[in-house]
């Protein structure tokens, strides 16, 4: 990332970070069939907020969103106590969607704006409008499925 600065670190924290893990949370409980119980799903959405925190040590995207990933499933299996395969399948089902939708939103939003990516994400709220898109199809997703849960009864508690 370039240009970081703890400042734009904890502004990208809030506005990008913090959002993006709770949406991401979300759907990974309603995938799991969970009910939506907003101490556990803030609980996780923290933790994967300072988890993504990694990217400040210039570290490979892809072993970072491996981390992400890894690190999901482990935040839910000990929050919510599903079998452990079950929760990193949801994550990776949930980073999957995340990354699809990001790879369809952001070149479009890069040749609107006339910037590199390093640059747009070096700026915290071009960061945080750049991730609005897929925030939102997350967000939509994860309370489909949750509808759809209570619909069919399959909600399980945890």
């Amino acid at each position: 990332m370039a240009n970081v600065t703890l400042l734009n670190s904890l502004i990208a924290m809030v506005l990008q970070d913090f959002p993006e893990s709770l949406v991401v949370a979300m759907l990974a409980f309603s995938l799991l069939n969970f009910r939506f119980q907003a101490k556990k799903i803030l609980t996780v959405a923290a933790l994967q907020a300072v988890t993504n925190q990694l990217q400040l040590f210039n570290i490979n995207s892809g072993v970072h969103v491996a981390v992400m990933v890894v690190s999901l499933a482990i935040y839910i299996r000990v929050l919510a106590r599903p079998i452990l395969s079950r929760s990193l399948l949801a994550a990776l089902i949930s980073y999957l969607v995340l990354l699809i939708v990001e790879a369809a939103s952001v070149p479009p939003l890069l040749k609107i704006i006339g910037l590199a990516l390093p640059a747009a994400y070096a700026n915290p709220f071009l960061r945080s409008a750049f991730t609005l898109p897929y925030e939102v199809v997350l967000l939509l997703a994860a309370l489909a499925k949750n509808y759809y849960n209570r619909k069919r009864g399959l909600i399980v508690e945890t």
